[in-house]
């Protein structure tokens, strides 16, 4: 695999009192790691964590619902990363 297709984790937790812009946005596009596995999904985020220790609350794609997305799962925020959209040609 490209080293520029490698996705660095964060290292250190946002603080949302002193560095709100530093944290994704209620329904931004990111990629989060699915509960309970090691395997990173598109999410929107449904709530950003209000203090430095909350979780992100987001929203996995998921074709099985009807809105297209699963019901609301807490997911740590250095398992929420940037989803880069793929270049269209």
């Amino acid at each position: 695999m490209s080293r520029r297709r490698i996705i660095p984790l964060p290292q250190w937790k946002a603080n949302p009192e002193t560095d709100p812009e530093a944290l994704f946005q209620k329904e931004q596009l990111v990629l989060a790691l699915y509960p309970q596995t090691t395997c990173f999904y598109r999410a929107l985020i449904h709530t950003p964590p209000q203090r430095p220790q909350d979780d992100y609350s987001v929203l996995f794609e998921d074709t099985s619902y009807a809105d297209g997305y699963s019901p609301p799962l807490n997911v740590a925020q250095r398992y929420v990363v940037a989803c880069k959209e793929p270049k269209k040609k």
